[in-house]
Order: structure tokens, then sequence, then C-alpha cells
């Protein structure tokens, strides 16, 4: 038998963390929600203010699985549907949860004997999930806690060699390869049953890739529950691994029963994001973190690429004001001797001044001072900051022109 079955056979997935309570804290612009069709018992779409609790505490009705400081947060950019997504980060060196290396949100184990459920979910693997000799669990259904039979999840999605993988009842079925950079849908349809009236059937991006009939989990009185993010359990024990830190987004989550149908889980049903027009916006003003008294964050966007602001350091950095909350695609920035030195800097946007979220990170060309264009996936912001980590002359970030693109 495969060393990866061997893997994912002896691990084994407990515990549940106790929820708790905080303050809802809104990062993003929140839309309301519409009326869900009938079946559909739950949305986390991160559209409502009201599941924007992360990282302090769990959206309502779930529970709370990760380190303090290090859980999932909300980002402006990738979404699947919608303004917002949660970004999943788990660190080999963070400590255990509920027994395990997880960041994880999860329904509490209280879920209904022989319950039929739909699960509907969106899941994106950034350019960073390069291949890793270990496993990772993305979503698992866990047995209930109490009075069942416990051990390894009934069913679980996991990233293994490259691929996407089911595990049921500890068969591993393979999905095909993953991409990265890119949204992956999921459907599960899922009838909980120890007997032979069980059902599991599985559509990625709404193509249907697995169907089995037959006993879905071990019993117990509960069926069992679900929880999305990332579980490593190799690092449980310091068994070997290839990377030490794994990031995923995931957005439009709906749960359903048995009266709803895969249309009415399926991702893609959010509001669609925003198109880009390429129109400069107006600044209302600048400031920087630091800067040199004779050339002030004003300049940079006064319009005269003769005038400069700068500031010195790693991480000096440039902050832009638009007046409001606007659609952001991108900058175009100039830089003082640009035509001699290239520029690494990295773009960040923020809707309150508080909690920023990269956009862009790369170098400038160093073969002009005209203001270069980046694009980014449009996102709403009314700041935009530009942070400077170094040049091949001198430690001075120094830009004379700074536009913010619509």
């Amino acid at each position: 038998m495969r060393a990866t079955l061997a893997r994912v056979r002896t691990r084994v997935i407990s515990g549940v963390a106790v929820l708790v309570a905080g303050v809802a804290v809104t990062t993003l612009p929140a839309p309301q929600a519409e009326a869900a069709p009938a079946g559909v018992l739950r949305t986390l779409d991160w559209e409502t203010a009201a599941d924007r609790s992360i990282p302090g505490a769990a959206p309502n009705g779930f529970v709370k699985q990760w380190t303090t400081g290090n859980g999932p947060d909300l980002v402006a950019s990738p979404t699947r549907d919608g303004s917002a997504a949660a970004r999943f980060q788990l660190d080999v060196a963070d400590p255990l949860v509920s027994n395990g290396k997880r960041t994880e949100i999860s329904q509490p184990d209280n879920q209904a004997l022989n319950a039929e459920r739909w699960y509907g979910f969106s899941v994106n693997l950034p350019t960073s999930w390069v291949h890793d000799t270990s496993a990772e669990i993305v979503s698992q259904w866990h047995q209930c806690d109490s009075g069942c039979p416990g051990g390894s999840p009934p069913l679980a999605l996991l990233t293994d060699e490259g691929r996407w993988k089911v595990d049921f009842r500890g068969q591993i079925i393979d999905l095909g390869s993953y991409s990265t950079g890119k949204w992956t849908d999921w459907v599960f349809h899922v009838k909980w049953r120890t007997d032979n009236s069980g059902l599991v059937e599985v559509w990625r991006d709404g193509a249907p890739v697995l169907n089995r009939a037959g006993a879905t989990h071990d019993g117990g009185p509960r069926s069992p529950y679900f929880k999305f993010g990332i579980y490593k359990w190799d690092w449980n024990k310091g068994k070997p691994t290839s990377t030490s830190q794994r990031v995923m987004y995931y957005d439009a989550l709906r749960i359903g029963d048995a009266r709803a149908a895969y249309d009415d889980v399926k991702p893609g049903q959010g509001a669609a994001p925003p198109s880009c027009t390429g129109q400069r916006l107006n600044a209302a003003g600048a400031s920087a973190n630091t800067s040199e008294p004779v050339n002030p964050p004003a300049n940079a966007i006064d319009g005269n690429p003769a005038t400069r602001w700068s500031g010195k350091g790693f991480g000096a950095a440039l902050i832009v004001d638009l007046g409001s909350s606007r659609l952001v695609c991108g900058t175009k920035v100039g830089w003082h001797l640009g035509d001699q030195r290239w520029n690494d800097y990295t773009v960040y946007t923020s809707v309150d001044g508080v909690t920023y979220a990269k956009a862009w990170e790369g170098r400038s060309s160093g073969t002009t001072t005209t203001p270069e264009a980046v694009q980014f996936s449009g996102r709403n912001a009314r700041y935009v900051k530009i942070a400077f980590w170094q040049n091949p002359q001198n430690d001075w970030a120094s830009i004379t022109e700074a536009q913010v693109i619509g």
C-alpha cells in the first residue's frame, strides 16, 4: 500500500475548540444578504457584517479552531463571490489546536442523525502552494465527538502529490491535478447513513467526479460535522515536510438540506466583482510613515514630476487617500532617478486605513522616470499604500508621482 494512503489512515483528527465570543470588526464593505433558496441552511460568503468576526471569533453558528493571532482573515482579493473571501494561513511552528496543527472553522457537533446535506464551496490555492512531501486537508467531515467510533474523518478533501484527492472512509480517490492561482468550485452531496442507503456525490468545477453508494460513516448518535481550513497532520509530530507554511483562500460556502439541489449551493452566485475603467482617481491627500522634510508626501500627488516624496529605510511607505472608498484596480508610480535604478515595492489597499491587504508586489523597470503602471484585481479601497523595500544604490524611497487607477 502506498505511503500516501498510510499517512492518511494513521492520522487521528479529534476535538472541537470552544466557541469564543467576539465583536465583529468590519474591514470591508458589506452589502445586505439576499434571501436563501428553500433548503439552504447557511451561506458563508463573507458579504454580511455579522459574519466578519474572524480572526477574533468564528462566524455565528461555527466554532473557532485556530491559534489566537494567526487565524483566518478577510481579504478583498482574490474573491469567488462578491467583495470578500477568507484567507487561511498555517505555519509549521504554530502550536497544536484541538490536538493538531490546524487553522479551521468548524460546525458544532450537533448535526442531526441520518442527515442529508449539500455543501458548496470554492478553494483558491495560491502560487505559493508548491508540491510538498506531506499532504494536507482543506475540508473535512468529522465523526461526532462523543458516542462515536472516533478516528479519521469518514470524508475529507485534501491535496497531496500535486493532486486533489478525496479520502472516503479510508479509500484515497484521485480527482486530478490541482492548479494554483485560480478558484476551484466544489459541491458535495452526502446522505449520512451507516447502511447501504448512504450516498456521496462530488462535482469539481461543475463536472461530476465521484459517486459512491453505501455507508458514509461508522456510526454514532449524530451525523458528521463539517470543517474547513487547513489541517496538516504530519506537522503534529514533526514528520518530514518540504514547506513551512501553507496559505489558501476560501469563499462561497453554502450548506443545504434534503430540500436543496446542486444549483442552490454551487459557488458563483454572489455579486460579480466590479469592473475597472482604467481611469486615474483623484487623490484627497497623502501621508507617509517617514518623510524627508524638504520632500513631503504631498509632492507625490501634485502632478509635478520635478517634485518628490522621500522617506528613508526598509518599509518606508507613501499612503494615498482617495477621500472615500472607491473601486481600485492598479497604480502608476514614478520613481526619482527611475531611469538609473530599480525599486522593489509592494502595493497595499485598505478601506479604513487600519487593515491592509496586499494587492501587488514587484520591481520597477529601472529604465524610466515616467510613472509605470501595475494592475491587480479590482477591490474597494480608500487608502493605497506603496511600501518601499530596496534599490541597488541606497536605502531611500523617492516617488515623484503616485497615481491610483480605478
